[in-house]
């Protein structure tokens, strides 16, 4: 029978605990006061959980393996002091973390449904971050708000997320979507719908998914106009 760890019973994981965890999958060491505030992120999101379904990720383990992973993926690939908006926020993921890692962006975060908008507002509060937090669907925020990247996880395939930008490419840089494996097919079928032709993907980086044989990827999709597209060329030999 496999044991559960204190941390996974109490909702209180240890900052240590999420350090030693990372450093077994690869993740670059953080300052301390980081490393507090992922804990005490856990601490908050999965006492909340118990209230409201956001996550299933409520060990240290798993909150490691697949939100911090992926969150200190997508941190790799934002320019300093981009806008950011995370689009579906639900339970602050990757929106939050990605505050806590990279206190140089400039992060919203927006969720259509009510009650999850305010989860996060609280955990942004009570972590004292400069998130704003907008209760929105992402055309609604879009309608004034512009920015540099939108970031997206777990929301929904391609087409979903396509669909809702179809008429918004001008108003972001790009949209980066953290994907699994099945990210071919949904290109696939967004291709078929047409949501594609007037913008370029780009796979920009894959990664194990810790204890399984997938992979997760992360991919840019950008008019081409945007500054964050590369020429047809380079981007025809990343798309695959």
């Amino acid at each position: 029978m496999r044991t559960v760890s204190k941390d996974a019973l109490n909702f209180n994981p240890s900052a240590e605990t999420l350090k030693q965890l990372a450093a077994q999958i690869g993740i670059e060491p953080f300052e301390d006061s980081v490393w507090n505030n992922l804990a005490k992120y856990c601490s908050l999101a999965w006492d909340w959980n118990t209230k409201i379904n956001l996550t299933r990720h409520t060990t240290p383990e798993l909150f490691v393996q697949r939100d911090l992973l992926d969150s200190y993926q997508l941190s790799k690939l934002l320019q300093a002091n981009e806008e950011v908006l995370d689009l579906g926020t639900g339970g602050g993921v990757p929106g939050i973390l990605l505050a806590i890692l990279r206190p140089d962006l400039d992060i919203s975060l927006c969720d259509s449904v009510a009650k999850k908008a305010k989860v996060a507002e609280d955990i942004v509060e009570k972590l004292k971050l400069n998130v704003r937090v907008y209760p929105l669907s992402v055309k609604t925020v879009l309608a004034d708000e512009r920015y540099d990247s939108i970031v997206a996880r777990g929301v929904g395939p391609l087409v979903k997320l396509c669909s809702w930008l179809k008429d918004e490419w001008h108003k972001i840089g790009r949209l980066l979507a953290i994907k699994g494996p099945r990210w071919i097919e949904e290109r696939g079928e967004a291709r078929h719908r047409g949501l594609l032709a007037s913008v370029q993907l780009r796979r920009l980086v894959s990664y194990p998914m810790p204890g399984t044989e997938s992979e997760s990827v992360i991919l840019q999709i950008a008019r081409t106009s945007s500054p964050f597209a590369k020429s047809q060329s380079d981007a025809a030999d990343e798309e695959t």
